[in-house]
């Protein structure tokens, strides 16, 4: 598309999706208003324009990570029927987007990278939050064990989250991408504590 022919909406995402290219061939170093522009094929002035900086950009960039990270977990918690199943599906989403969409995945959890009071973000990162806390509101309080919800939530955040960081920095190279819903149902199986007093 010539960077006369752009609507608003679709410099914008040409934009964004520069960004991402940037990402994944050199890395979020590599990533500026000048280069986003020459992948975009426009003039070097139009990220400014709609972004305002470079910190505008990536917030931009993270923003529109959430939102599709949001919306996945969201089908795939809907697709299933109860509580506990649409943890785990949550679970399983979140690994696979941080696999399939590594760039905006990058981006998102790194503070040094965006503006963290960027409103658009703000708002994004608080919808995708809320689906995994509506998944843990809707379980049996039995069988949350008398936990705080919100305590049960950043914990299950914190489990996946650190499973995804651990796959890519290559530190669980035994599993293979076939291997994310096993790894998810560990996850969240929750066993009964052995009997310790025989």
């Amino acid at each position: 598309m010539a960077a006369d022919t752009y609507h608003h909406g679709h410099l914008r995402e040409a934009l964004l999706d520069a960004v991402g290219g940037i990402i994944d061939e050199r890395g979020v170093g590599a990533v500026s208003l000048r280069e986003a522009a020459r992948r975009a094929g426009v003039s070097h002035s139009a990220p400014a324009h709609h972004f305002g900086d470079k910190a505008g950009l990536m917030s931009a960039f993270a923003a529109r990570g959430f939102d599709r990270f949001g919306k996945g977990m969201r089908a795939a918690a809907d697709a299933v029927d109860t509580p506990e199943d649409r943890l785990r599906a949550i679970g399983l989403s979140y690994l696979r987007f941080s696999v399939e969409e590594r760039a905006s995945f990058e981006v998102m959890f790194r503070a040094e990278f965006h503006d963290r009071d960027d409103e658009e973000l703000q708002e994004a990162s608080r919808n995708a939050f809320g689906v995994l806390m509506e998944a843990v509101d809707a379980m049996d309080p039995a069988g949350l064990g008398g936990a705080d919800p919100i305590h049960v939530a950043m914990r299950a955040w914190a489990m996946v989250h650190g499973l995804a960081t651990l796959w890519h920095d290559g530190l669980i190279g035994l599993f293979t991408e076939e291997d994310l819903p096993s790894l998810t149902m560990a996850i969240f199986e929750v066993d009964e504590q052995p009997d310790r007093t025989g």
